[in-house]
């Protein structure tokens, strides 16, 4: 049984299909890249979110727009039969530059993240690798586990409501490092399932 929200992409995809009728004549690709100027405002809110909480909400509803973005680019290239090569190169790369940039700055907008925020980005880039690894030798690539990318930031979107409400209220709770711990946490169940799916016997 998989663990991680991925799968549920496809309920996602019949969620969001009547957008659909709006690109009919537009390139998935395009889509795809409008991912990489949402992903650098979403970094920009979360940089500057420590300073200004309610930052943190506008950062989450910037998340979910990202997640139907891309979300679409798939389900256009597949309903109007526009899938290339080259979309699916680009429908890898565009939302891995949207994570780098959102975990530098969720990294660096306080100093009290660093020390934690650095290896919890270091685990993400492992995520990642262990995932595509299997992809060299022809095998199936791999998103399992529970802080796979679209776990994470559906994650951080929760994380970011309940540090605004800790703020609010004054629970005295900080939620952006207790999310960093769990991505720590997460990534090392995650990595060791892509492994054990990766090594697998076919």
């Amino acid at each position: 049984m998989d663990i991680g929200l991925y799968n549920l992409k496809y309920p996602f995809r019949k969620m969001i299909s009547f957008l659909l009728p709006l690109f009919t004549n537009i390139n998935p690709n395009l889509v795809s890249w409008a991912l990489i100027p949402i992903g650098l405002i979403t970094a920009v809110i979360y940089f500057f979110a420590s300073g200004s909480p309610v930052l943190y909400v506008v950062g989450a509803l910037l998340i979910l727009l990202r997640m139907i973005v891309g979300t679409l680019d798939g389900l256009i290239a597949v309903e109007f039969k526009k899938s290339t090569p080259n979309g699916e190169i680009i429908n890898r790369i565009a939302p891995e530059v949207c994570d780098i940039c959102l975990m530098i700055a969720l990294c660096f907008s306080s100093s009290a993240y660093l020390s934690v925020g650095i290896p919890a980005m270091g685990m993400c880039w492992a995520v990642t690798f262990f995932g595509l690894i299997g992809s060299v030798v022809g095998r199936k690539t791999q998103s399992v586990g529970p802080v796979g990318q679209t776990d994470r930031i559906a994650a951080l979107a929760a994380f970011s409501v309940l540090q605004y409400l800790s703020s609010a209220y004054q629970w005295g709770f900080d939620f952006i490092h207790l999310f960093f711990w769990w991505v720590i946490a997460g990534s090392l169940v995650t990595i060791g399932l892509r492994i054990a799916r990766t090594f697998k016997p076919s």
